[in-house]
């Protein structure tokens, strides 16, 4: 505002110009750190350009820590850790009052053994926007490809989230008390190891999921939980696809090849709306389509559990245990396959059917199972 001669003249701050990145490590921090210091910018990243980091900018970053609004315009460019650096770190950090958007961008080679988000970091109060981006072959301890930290937030739309692998939890995406929404997308062949890991596709320890349009296939978990592992919050599922997906570990407390939902960490909710759930594997625990432990609650509505196999356990499908809720609603339980029957739904907990079918599962529908499974022809 400025004031002359009595008069008042209101001006308007000039937006940010969009700043030509060229094809430098040295020119994109240059950039970061200048759009920081001026209250955020766009970025506009050289096309096809490969900006390989050998060594990070400060502790385990490779780039600046974003502390303001900035938009970087790929251009088809990839930001990614050089096959030949000596040090580990991840590449992008979103700290409190960062909100990074990124577009027509591959994220690539980040690795902290024992760090969180190879890829990209998002703290309590950052936010992460990313469309039409590739977050691939990332390594960390939790969130390989994408870490949501408590109090941060991811919306990631348009995108694929690939063959990234964590040492512990959450092999494509963890989250730890953030809120993630996920859309369009494809998460597909990460995997969690180590002794006790899960979601080798997506982890939540704490927080809430929202998932649409998405595509969850060939991740795996050496332990629980092979395309999503929830141990508390809330996830919910819509017109979205998880095939594919396996848990190789062995006990009452690993399998679901699909899903695993539930911990005693607190309260974990899952909704399906009109998803499919196929072709996935416990290989040593039981089941194959989704396990529901702990007391969790899970609701399936217009939802398919169709072709899952518990290798060596029980209930190919659908796995119901200590005091845990399943509704089923307008959905189908069929041809599942276990070892142990039965092949289609096992029950030590509650389950409420409306208008949903069990049938044609191996070598049974529903028994077994110490508590009933309403509708179910065993």
């Amino acid at each position: 505002m400025t004031i002359t001669a009595g008069l008042v003249f209101l001006t308007t701050p000039p937006a940010h110009a969009l700043s030509f990145v060229r094809c430098s490590t040295g020119a994109l921090n240059t950039a970061i750190s200048s759009a920081n210091a001026h209250g955020g910018d766009v970025l506009f990243l050289s096309p096809g350009c490969v900006y390989d980091y050998h060594t990070p900018f400060a502790g385990n970053d490779a780039t600046p820590v974003v502390t303001s609004p900035i938009t970087i315009i790929g251009n088809g460019a990839t930001i990614r850790r050089s096959l030949t650096a000596a040090t580990e770190f991840r590449l992008l950090d979103i700290a409190h009052g960062g909100n990074l958007k990124l577009s027509s961008l591959t994220v690539k080679g980040g690795r902290l053994s024992a760090d969180e988000g190879g890829g990209i970091l998002v703290e309590r109060g950052g936010i992460l926007h990313a469309s039409t981006t590739k977050i691939r072959d990332n390594a960390a301890s939790r969130g390989a490809g994408v870490n949501i930290s408590e109090g941060g937030r991811a919306e990631i739309r348009f995108s694929t989230i690939a063959d990234n692998h964590a040492g512990s939890v959450g092999g494509g995406i963890g989250n730890s008390g953030g809120t993630l929404d996920l859309a369009t997308s494809r998460l597909i062949n990460n995997t969690a190891d180590g002794p006790r890991p899960g979601g080798g596709g997506y982890n939540q320890s704490d927080g809430t999921a929202t998932i649409s349009l998405t595509t969850i296939s060939g991740n795996t978990s050496a332990f629980a939980g092979g395309g999503i592992d929830q141990a508390k919050g809330r996830i919910i599922i819509t017109a979205s696809s998880i095939t594919n997906n396996a848990a190789n570990g062995q006990g009452t407390h690993s399998g679901g090849g699909g899903i695993w939902n539930g911990s005693t960490e607190g309260p974990a909710k899952m909704v399906l709306n009109a998803t499919s759930v196929s072709g996935n594997f416990a290989r040593r625990g039981n089941g194959g389509g989704i396990s529901n432990a702990s007391g969790a609650t899970l609701t399936l509505n217009a939802s398919t559990l169709k072709g899952n196999v518990a290798t060596a356990g029980r209930a190919g499908g659908l796995y119901n245990i200590e005091g845990s809720t399943i509704t089923l609603k307008f959905s189908t339980v069929t041809r599942n396959l276990s070892n142990t029957a039965p092949g289609g739904s096992y029950n030590t907990g509650t389950i409420t059917n409306v208008l949903s079918a069990i049938t044609h599962n191996s070598p049974s529908n529903c028994a077994p199972s110490p508590s009933s499974v309403p509708g179910c022809i065993h």
